[in-house]
């Protein structure tokens, strides 16, 4: 049985070789190729998931940024996009509860340009759609009518992600190419948002910031537990995010 998680490598096996597994900086950098057999052996969708684990983030704010960015660099590279592509970033997730804020509260600090009359490399907005208690609307169809509207090139998609392992709440960042379910990993399970609903590629980055208690002991009903130092965790996260796209996206 797979594990209540929205981190791909936890349903890996402990033996199973990676595409990339490496130690940079006292950060586990492991980068999977999830195809059609291992998507339906770890329940996952098809796509590259990227782990960032140990990222100490009080400590290394430098050395994440880095890591981070280069990342989605070359994500960028290998995607082909041309200068002057559209990018929408959008930032999932319910900015009055702090463990689900980190989509707010990054894109409160993205640097958009697309209003600019002249734009350097990527022409960069940014949104927040939001939760359904608050607009009455799926995430997903909110960003569907964006991209419908404006076709850009890419939607890179923040969202704070459930974990199995309490160890990575906020110590972990995933990357994916496959998108994103909001809410899936607490079992409040919303339309995905995905290059298959959207028609658009999509990136999304996530944060584990809730663990299932179930790690801890057995229980029958959902419980969800979240480090006690949240706030200056989702204030310091964000902005490791933020600058880490901000980055990739100007840079030459």
């Amino acid at each position: 049985m797979n594990k209540r998680t929205d981190m791909a490598v936890e349903n890996m096996e402990p033996d199973f070789k990676y595409d990339v597994n490496r130690i940079i900086q006292g950060m586990n950098f492991k980068k999977i190729t999830v195809d059609s057999a291992l998507a339906k052996k770890i329940k996952k969708k098809e796509g590259i998931y990227y782990t960032i684990d140990h990222i100490d983030y009080r400590y290394k704010s430098k050395q994440i940024i880095k890591l981070l960015s280069l990342t989605i660099y070359d994500y960028l590279v290998n995607l082909g996009l041309k200068d002057k592509s559209e990018i929408l970033v959008v930032g999932l997730g319910n900015d009055f509860v702090t463990p689900d804020a980190l989509g707010p509260l990054v894109i409160n600090k993205i640097e958009v340009n697309r209003h600019l009359e002249h734009v350097d490399k990527y022409s960069v907005s940014a949104i927040c759609p939001r939760v359904m208690g608050q607009t009455g609307m799926e995430s997903s169809q909110i960003v569907k009518a964006i991209c419908d509207d404006f076709h850009p090139n890419l939607v890179i998609v923040v969202d704070a992600l459930a974990c199995n392992d309490a160890k990575r709440m906020c110590n972990s960042i995933q990357l994916s190419t496959a998108g994103i379910n909001p809410g899936s990993g607490i079992y409040n399970f919303r339309k995905e948002i995905s290059k298959e609903s959207l028609g658009v590629d999509v990136l999304a980055i996530g944060i584990p910031t809730v663990s299932d208690i179930d790690c801890f002991v057995e229980m029958d009903d959902l419980f969800f537990v979240t480090p006690k130092d949240i706030d200056l965790a989702m204030d310091i996260l964000s902005g490791i995010v933020a600058e880490s796209i901000n980055i990739a996206l100007r840079k030459e």
